[in-house]
């Protein structure tokens, strides 16, 4: 019986010895891919004088006790479990991946989605949104060609739905639109997730969902129910879809307005 126990004790250390082990090496083998996109906008922002756009982020806690590094500069880090961290890049391949966050001291580390635990949305967009030079310089900072001569930009941070008219490199910022996005557990995916997103077709109503425009697998439309106004340019609440107010809906369901094809951008 003795014996047994023993065995049942080795065991059971061996397996948890498996589990850290693994959990390095998935963080050693993160690759910061979505990062690309920070660094392209703070770059952008640089280069104009304008203000650095981010995307949103998400107040988390650690669901167990973890062993990884520092992206800065390699250095160990153990963190206990339910230690508070700041997902600043968000990978939304649910639990196998691997999002980035900051940490109390603000340096940065991976963490497997399996081990966070999202509480809260961070948002700024009660706070202002980004002027339109800052806008501007942002889309035409990257290329994003569209079928049209329109573009939707949707910012995550700002809970703000930008519509530009133009030409790839030669976008200018026409109207805004307060939204709310996809709430923790049913986020609106950002560019890191689908590389390109444009809108595919209209729809008056699907689900009593009125002024739907689609883009895959998501989607525009009016705000159903109440809660509008303390949510709406502030907290993200919906089940993954972007929600306007029935007349800003309505204009960009509207194919004299938005026609078909034309390219979402996500950040």
């Amino acid at each position: 019986m003795r014996r047994h126990g023993t065995v049942k004790r080795i065991c059971a250390l061996i397996i948890v010895c498996s589990m850290m082990v693994g959990l390095l090496s998935m963080q050693a083998a993160a690759k910061p891919g979505d990062e690309k996109y920070q660094q392209m906008a703070e770059a952008i922002a640089k280069a104009n004088g304008t203000q650095v756009v981010k995307t949103i982020w998400w107040k988390a806690k650690t669901t167990a006790r973890i062993k990884t590094t520092t992206t800065e500069t390699g250095a160990e880090v153990k963190l206990e479990k339910g230690e508070v961290v700041t997902i600043v890049q968000r990978d939304y391949h649910e639990k196998n991946g691997i999002s980035q966050c900051m940490l109390s001291d603000e340096t940065h580390c991976y963490i497997a989605n399996k081990y966070l635990k999202i509480t809260d949305p961070i948002t700024t967009g009660a706070q202002g949104d980004y002027d339109v030079p800052t806008k501007e310089a942002y889309v035409n900072g990257h290329s994003i060609p569209s079928n049209t001569n329109m573009l939707i930009w949707i910012s995550l941070d700002k809970q703000r739905v930008n519509i530009f008219t133009g030409s790839n490199h030669h976008w200018q910022l026409m109207k805004v639109f307060k939204t709310s996005t996809g709430k923790a557990d049913a986020p609106t995916l950002d560019e890191t997730f689908l590389r390109k997103y444009y809108v595919q077709k209209k729809k008056r109503v699907v689900d009593s969902l009125q002024f739907y425009t689609f883009f895959y697998g998501s989607g525009i439309h009016k705000w159903p129910g109440g809660g509008m106004s303390k949510n709406i340019g502030k907290t993200p609440v919906s089940h993954s879809c972007v929600r306007l107010n029935g007349t800003n809906a309505k204009w960009v369901f509207d194919n004299n307005n938005i026609p078909l094809k034309t390219r979402v951008w996500i950040w």
